[in-house]
């Protein structure tokens, strides 16, 4: 048996930029919990408690895509930054994961 145990884990996606794009809007005065659209936030009940202690699972929701959050603050600035910038829909990436690294690099002439 090995002495390390190699698990391959996904690492979290974090929307810092968001997170600062909703953060700005706020501190330039816009009510991001009162902008009215179609994303808002929302939570899934745990069985038991979850990631931070909590009860639930902080989410943004427009009805048919649901993307997860860290806290309810962070769901309310999403749900409100997307509403603000007027998005209806998202199409989600499956996967995160990067391309394999080229091992050939071909060096292209600059024009």
């Amino acid at each position: 048996m090995p002495a390390f145990s190699f698990v391959s884990r996904r690492h979290r996606y974090q929307p810092t930029v968001a997170y600062r794009l909703a953060e700005g809007l706020r501190h330039e005065g816009v009510e991001l919990s009162a902008v009215e659209g179609p994303w808002r936030p929302g939570g899934r009940t745990l069985h038991r408690r979850g990631r931070n202690k909590l009860r639930m699972i902080p989410l943004v929701t427009n009805g048919h895509t649901e993307v997860m959050v860290d806290t309810m603050e962070h769901a309310v600035d999403v749900s409100g930054l997307l509403n603000y910038c007027g998005v209806d829909d998202l199409d989600p990436v499956p996967d995160l994961t990067p391309p394999p690294a080229e091992t050939d690099r071909k060096e292209v002439p600059l024009l």
